[in-house]
């Protein structure tokens, strides 16, 4: 286990984590590779297209292994950004103290850079260069065997800001942010280095709400949505941005590989085939996406209004309730799986407002999330997940 001291960063809706990794120790976990991580399996496993190609410049990485090669007080100030795969957590993200410290653990026993089809390891989405250039002074070091530079080398700092599970879109939109002062990056370098094109995609609108959603005061998800992603059990557990993204995705194109097959097809194409779980299908093909917002917005708004205690005490708020299904990623999972049909006889009524949800959802206000002794009476699990879409269906 690689333990990596880190300061977490919170801006405008992002948070995100900032250490610092010695060459040494970060050479073992990444690789220079012209491929893209655009999303994650079920198991937490990365998902690569071939249709996505970075290829650093040989060019540019040979001026940066002669630059820390000849130069004594060669430094790199600026950080590298680095998507950390989850299922490479060795535990969860703790916090040391009240300070913002937190602890980043790598399982380096997880990593595998040799698998042709399922490479795992630590990603750089903006440095590959810096990288591959220290790599390619220390190869020239040892072979030349200039001892102290190596030393030197060897024990030099990057400064990178982790992002847990960050997707192809997240990456290039944080590339595009980053490059654009001093000297601006075109958005034509930006889609041509991250393999995407300048058009909408189901992932890219998913991601888009997702950030509003986060970020705005009269949302239900009002800074609920996670980049950082903490794998920890109790209350303030949060619901994940990939997890958020993968999920709305899949109510445009039916599956995750379907999307990716459908990332590079115009918004008209969506309308040739309909699929019955593709609820917003319809609304993406047509360039209507404010209706997935609002459905999404007024939805778990009547959720937060319909679901509470004795006390009036909403079991959606994280802060004002025990530990229970909707606090979790299996709430929402069961709650997305319960609109589906909800919507549909919203659409025939042509009303998908917070009241008519609301309504629609009253039938099932007593529910019960918590046993006798405050536990919760849904497993966090994919069978919690549909016991909890099943018992509130079978209410309505």
């Amino acid at each position: 286990m690689i333990t990596i001291k880190c300061q977490k960063v919170s801006q405008t809706g992002f948070e995100f984590l900032v250490g610092t990794i010695k060459a040494q120790h970060l050479i073992p976990l990444s690789t220079v590779t012209h491929r893209a991580i655009i999303g994650f399996d079920e198991e937490g496993m990365p998902l690569y297209n071939k249709q996505i190609q970075r290829k650093p410049s040989s060019a540019r990485v040979k001026s940066i292994r002669d630059y820390l090669i000849n130069d004594k007080f060669a430094t790199f100030p600026n950080n590298i950004l680095i998507s950390v795969p989850s299922i490479l957590l060795g535990n969860e993200i703790t916090e040391n103290g009240n300070c913002g410290n937190y602890d980043l653990v790598i399982d380096e026993s997880k990593i595998d850079i040799s698998d042709k089809d399922k490479p795992l390891y630590l990603q750089i989405f903006d440095g590959q260069h810096r990288f591959a250039g220290i790599m390619e002074a220390i190869s020239e070091c040892k072979a030349t065997g200039d001892l102290d530079k190596l030393e030197q080398l060897e024990n030099f700092e990057f400064i990178v800001s982790f992002f847990i599970d960050a997707e192809i879109d997240l990456q290039a939109m944080l590339f595009s942010i980053i490059n654009r002062t001093p000297v601006k990056v075109t958005q034509d370098l930006v889609f041509d280095l991250f393999g995407l094109s300048d058009s909408d995609s189901p992932q890219k609108t998913a991601l888009a709400i997702s950030l509003e959603l986060n970020g705005s005061n009269n949302s239900p998800f009002y800074k609920r949505i996670r980049l950082i992603a903490k794998r920890e059990k109790g209350i303030k557990s949060p619901l994940s941005q990939g997890m958020f993204v993968k999920t709305i995705t899949t109510l445009i194109s039916p599956t995750i590989n379907d999307a990716e097959v459908e990332r590079f097809k115009s918004r008209d194409k969506f309308k040739e085939r309909d699929y019955d779980a593709t609820i917003f299908r319809s609304a993406y093909a047509n360039g209507k996406d404010y209706i997935i917002y609002k459905t999404i917005e007024n939805f778990f708004n009547a959720v937060r209004d319909v679901f509470v205690d004795v006390n009036g005490n909403s079991y959606w708020d994280l802060d004002t309730t025990p530990d229970n299904a909707f606090h979790r990623t299996i709430g929402f999972l069961a709650l997305i799986k319960t609109l589906v049909p909800i919507y549909k006889e919203g659409m025939k009524r042509k009303d998908l407002s917070r009241e008519f949800f609301r309504q629609y959802l009253s039938n099932a206000a007593g529910i019960k999330l918590l046993n006798e002794n405050g536990e919760s009476n849904y497993e966090y699990s994919s069978v919690g997940v549909n016991k909890l879409k099943d018992d509130i269906l079978n209410l309505i």
